[in-house]
């Protein structure tokens, strides 16, 4: 285990935020926990909408990062067997691309499920392992880790768009929002008509989204 935490201790995960998870965040859940709150990109995108916000991360770069920003944000270990809050502080947990880095993501979301009040929400965020260009290369018999991506070399857990949902409803959240944000290959007609590829993407996700996925989101509600 100690193994485990080192490799996320100096570790920083640069992003933009993913608005099409902050997107789905109810005015109602006013106190928000970003576990895995990586650069603090969703929390600032959350603050700008009157939320209250605070982080959550086992890398030291990335708490001391977002504490510079001006945000709250908590240096943990999110496996370990306390919390570092009390019981129904929060009104809704933040899990963007979080879960499928830990071992026992069931375990850890049924022990974050006890810092959220009745009503509460769990945000989530995952990669999908089976979008057709992953499912490309496995066919072609690649199967190597990357930096970033699907294949993270430091992702201990792969989820579809089936298993993403059975995560959450395993753990006793109801889900209300089941969906995928994706991309279908469209090579250079993409910088042709962008606008058009955008519309593709939507569509494809929407009916398709085991298949053109990349992003799987999921809202739980307690």
């Amino acid at each position: 285990m100690a193994e485990y935490k080192d490799v996320y201790v100096e570790r920083f995960y640069e992003n933009k935020g993913f608005h099409a998870l902050v997107d789905l965040v109810s005015p109602e859940h006013h106190r928000i926990l970003d576990v895995g709150c990586g650069n603090g990109a969703n929390l600032y995108l959350l603050s700008q909408r009157g939320h209250e916000v605070i982080g959550l991360t086992l890398s030291e770069a990335e708490a001391r990062f977002v504490t510079e920003r001006g945000f709250e944000c908590i240096n943990w270990d999110m496996m370990a067997e306390l919390l570092p809050f009390a019981e129904r502080s929060f009104d809704a947990l933040l899990f963007s691309h979080v879960l499928e880095h830990l071992p026992w993501p069931e375990e850890v979301l049924k022990r974050y499920m006890k810092l959220l009040r009745p009503g509460g929400g769990v945000y989530i965020a995952l990669p999908n392992a089976l979008h057709i260009i992953q499912r490309w290369q496995f066919l072609c018999g690649n199967f190597k880790y990357t930096e970033m991506g699907v294949m993270d070399r430091t992702h201990l857990r792969f989820f579809d768009f089936a298993t993403a949902r059975q995560l959450a409803e395993s753990c006793g959240f109801e889900v209300v929002e089941h969906f995928a944000v994706g991309q279908c290959p469209t090579g250079p007609f993409r910088e042709i008509s962008p606008k058009l590829s955008r519309r593709i993407d939507e569509w494809t996700s929407k009916y398709w989204p085991s298949l053109f996925g990349v992003h799987i989101v999921v809202l739980g509600i307690l």
